[in-house]
């Protein structure tokens, strides 16, 4: 049996960002998962698929965000991608380079349909963290080495390591704002076709839910893990950042930017709601988008002084 690091993956709906937490509380960098979220730039991501696809969260260019995260002191590499299918020398290469990782002490994770710690491996399997319990599906209780069987009729799997490193910025929030703007300002270098990110990802969603013709699972799965992303914005402003804080953000400015994140988050809560109308979902979506606008103003007004 190979043990991993002594770490849980929290339940949070943005599977990356529990994986990230639960690094960074194993390696001791005390940072609070609402900081993990804004100083990442995730807080501020939104990808949307024209008929709502729940693959937006993950169908985006988040190696962008993991550069952000390495501003907190954790760095994100690649070990390595492969299909089920692929051959299966090139999967016992990767799976021993991910067992010499956790022999090492390094925080590793796997990403398939959703993103999981890999807790160790036995003789047969990595054994994987299932950060909602035995459902869904989506997230197997292990990998069977050589086969891959968990995941055979869905995407490649890639695994990552997680490490401590040197924080690459000395204003890791700036830097968030910074791509917090650049996000919604020039979304196009953000994604691919046909997903569309920040402003108009908020214009296909609204799109889709004005046709009615809509995937309801993806609908909730996306207002959920947007939903969470604004809602840890509005915590960290909320409460004000500790540390490393440019001198244009006061502490009445930051408390404004959370109560109007935190009302993004609320309204995407509720569009999450399947009982409610795709008519009610629609105008909830479209204030989402027009409270989320005035924050993207609002920083860019701050970060101009």
């Amino acid at each position: 049996m190979t043990p991993a690091p002594k770490t849980e993956q929290p339940p949070f709906d943005t599977s990356l960002l529990g994986v990230a937490v639960a690094a960074a509380e194993h390696y001791g960098l005390e940072r609070t998962p609402a900081e993990t979220f804004v100083l990442s730039g995730h807080a501020f991501a939104l990808n949307i698929h024209p008929d709502l696809c729940p693959s937006g969260p993950y169908c985006w260019d988040f190696p962008r965000s993991l550069g952000l995260l390495a501003n907190l002191g954790l760095e994100m590499r690649e070990l390595g991608t492969l299909l089920p299918t692929a051959d299966p020398g090139d999967k016992r290469r990767l799976e021993e380079s991910v067992r010499q990782e956790l022999e090492r002490g390094a925080v590793c994770s796997l990403l398939h349909l959703d993103h999981q710690l890999v807790t160790g491996s036995d003789a047969e399997s990595f054994v994987l963290a299932r950060p909602w319990g035995p459902e869904p599906p989506s997230t197997p209780a292990r990998l069977t080495f050589g086969t891959w069987a968990e995941c055979q009729s869905g995407p490649p799997v890639a695994f990552f390591r997680l490490g401590p490193c040197t924080p690459r910025s000395a204003t890791p929030l700036v830097d968030a704002v910074d791509f917090a703007i650049e996000a919604w300002r020039q979304p196009d270098g953000m994604t691919e076709a046909p997903y569309r990110f920040g402003p108009e990802g908020y214009d296909l969603w609204l799109a889709a839910l004005g046709n009615g013709e809509i995937d309801e699972h993806g609908n909730w799965w996306n207002a959920s893990v947007w939903g969470e992303c604004r809602a840890f914005a509005g915590r960290y402003f909320g409460e004000g950042p500790r540390d490393a804080v440019p001198e244009w953000l006061d502490l009445a400015e930051s408390r404004a930017l959370g109560e109007r994140y935190s009302a993004v988050a609320g309204r995407l809560r509720d569009v999450s709601d399947r009982t409610r109308s795709n008519r009610a979902r629609h105008d909830l979506v479209a204030e989402a988008r027009d409270i989320e606008a005035d924050c993207i103003e609002r920083l860019e007004r701050l970060r101009s002084r």
